[in-house]
């Protein structure tokens, strides 16, 4: 298999293990905040990256160059995960998920066309309105008290969370800056930012059975494994097209959703999921996507990383 299927495969893994993270929230601990559940998979998640970059070599003073753009990274880092699960608690699973990774590409594209001066193409505008016409269906197939503005709001700023530290984490690698070094310090920095939640929310669910497993769940393999995928894949594929194959993660957490957690979406729901989903690959794909490779300078073989 070549270099770029496998980095296609990475990704896809890594965006269906992300795809479980509300799923295993509402399943193992129902009762923990969301702000309070988000701390607990940062500080769980960086300390995981930052284990990782250290077992393959990689030294903090990499980092220095790169402070700026990161510390920026890290803010948008825990603006995610703080609204991420902020919309799943107030919209549910499916609504939330869609909406938050769903917008992501459509945000990517307007942070280009304003930071890089990059005006969206049509195949861009028309895969928008798709999209917004998709999430228009999902929202509609939610019973009345789950289609929160609060919890919809969140989950767009997650979107904007999500598609500024992806764009980020992309310049860096592009760099020169490991890909597992640059998310452990994306993610720990995160950690930081978040950690006062825990000492204002009630972190009583993390002394239990269950909410042990839920944090080491999260922390592990929803951030620890999935970033590790998507560092890589950023390393090999175009951002557009590594943020495109994420959409598998929306997917999942629908599918999750509806046969886990019997939270019905409906006929009309299942439509706007695969409307969404459509909409956005064809909104992430570009004609030069060729052209413009997304590749890291090739630094010395280390455990842990695909080879």
């Amino acid at each position: 298999m070549s270099t770029t299927g496998r980095a296609t495969g990475v990704v896809l893994f890594g965006a269906v293990v992300c795809g479980t993270t509300g799923t295993a929230l509402t399943a193992l601990a129902p009762q923990a905040s969301a702000l309070t559940a988000a701390a607990m998979r940062l500080l769980v998640g960086g300390a995981t990256l930052g284990a990782l970059a250290v077992a393959t070599g990689r030294r903090p003073a990499e980092l220095f160059a790169h402070r700026g753009p990161l510390a920026a990274g890290a803010v948008a880092v825990a603006l995610y995960q703080v609204c991420f699960f902020t919309g799943t608690t107030r919209t549910g699973v499916a609504l939330a998920t869609v909406i938050a990774l769903g917008s992501a590409p459509v945000f990517s594209g307007l942070i280009n066309a304003t930071l890089l001066r990059r005006p969206p193409s049509a195949r861009w505008a028309a895969g928008t309105t798709l999209a917004v016409i998709g999430v228009a269906l999902i929202a509609r197939s939610q019973p009345s008290a789950r289609t929160d503005l609060v919890g919809i709001l969140a989950a767009l700023a997650a979107g904007i969370g999500w598609a500024t530290y992806a764009m980020i984490g992309q310049q860096r690698i592009r760099a020169g800056l490991d890909s597992t070094t640059c998310m452990a310090a994306l993610f720990t920095g995160g950690a930081v930012l978040s950690a006062p939640l825990l000492l204002t929310g009630d972190v009583s669910w993390t002394t239990t059975r269950n909410g042990i497993a839920l944090s080491l769940y999260l922390g592990i393999f929803t951030i620890g494994v999935v970033y590790t995928c998507f560092g890589w894949g950023l390393r090999q594929l175009p951002a557009h097209t590594t943020v495109t194959l994420t959409l598998a993660e929306p997917m999942t957490a629908a599918i999750l959703a509806a046969t886990v957690l019997h939270q019905d979406i409906g006929a009309t729901g299942w439509l706007g999921v695969v409307l969404v989903a459509f909409a956005l690959l064809v909104t992430a794909s570009r004609s030069d996507s060729a052209a413009h490779p997304a590749t890291e300078p090739r630094p010395r073989s280390r455990a842990g990383v695909p080879t």
